[in-house]
């Protein structure tokens, strides 16, 4: 589905990624982790072509992103939805406007059209009896829900998350994984997650790619990222008190 071939980036002289090759499989959810500088950002950035590399290319299934640009570039990132970090809310609209936004920029629907998939969408993510609220009457949680729900309004093929549960309280974090868990059974979407809370990437990765000074050093399923013996990866799992024994071991022993 996404593919990046020996992409290579520097941004204000750093050179942040460093010939990575990263193949995304139709269906799946990737997520990337990796400690503060590592490239996670640029990353989904050239997987949209928010960025270009340096060298290297970025293929959405036979489609070079990376060489694209004006209306092909739109018809490409129209197969995305993002989930931003902070949610990207507009605070004078109510949620529900805020994620019928897209159909409104993006298509020719009309008003009834568009209001049914707002709240089709925003029922998915549990949120149809708060249509009518701003984002400042709703909660950290509530608001990623509803950036989620106006992330896949259009119906894409490819979700982007920033640091989906960023800000969250442990609860709500847990809530938000199981959310990305059924809205990739439901809508049989491809998704790619950018996280450094590595709880939330054993619980919704069917594969873990770290990051580490620019290069993947570990591409894994959870139960074999938790077992890696590459230090970077044992650091990081340390750092957050991940042992080899929890939920993630599935039907691993």
């Amino acid at each position: 589905m996404i593919r990046l071939e020996k992409v290579s980036k520097r941004l204000g002289g750093t050179l942040v990624l460093k010939a990575i090759d990263l193949h995304v499989k139709t269906g799946e959810t990737l997520v990337i982790v990796g400690f503060s500088g590592a490239g996670k950002s640029v990353t989904i950035k050239h997987m949209i072509g928010m960025l270009t590399p340096d060298r290297g290319r970025v293929l959405i299934g036979d489609e070079v992103i990376s060489e694209t640009s004006g209306r092909a570039l739109q018809r490409l990132r129209r197969r995305f939805g993002v989930l931003f970090q902070s949610a990207a809310l507009l605070e004078w609209m109510s949620a529900a406007e805020n994620v019928a936004l897209p159909l409104r920029e993006k298509t020719k629907m009309s008003e009834e059209e568009i209001a049914a998939a707002v709240h089709e969408k925003l029922a998915m993510v549990g949120l149809e009896e708060d249509d009518d609220k701003s984002p400042s009457e709703l909660s950290g949680g509530m608001r990623k829900r509803v950036g989620l729900a106006r992330a896949i309004v259009t119906n894409p093929e490819i979700i982007l998350y920033d640091e989906p549960t960023s800000g969250l309280d442990p609860v709500t974090s847990r809530a938000i994984d199981a959310l990305i868990n059924r809205l990739r059974e439901q809508l049989g979407v491809t998704s790619v997650v950018v996280t450094h809370d590595l709880m939330s990437a054993l619980a919704i990765g069917s594969r873990i790619a770290m990051l580490h000074e620019g290069r993947i050093v570990e591409l894994a399923e959870p139960q074999e990222f938790i077992r890696s013996q590459e230090p970077e990866v044992q650091r990081f799992l340390e750092a957050q008190y991940i042992t080899k024994h929890g939920p993630w071991e599935r039907t691993a022993r």
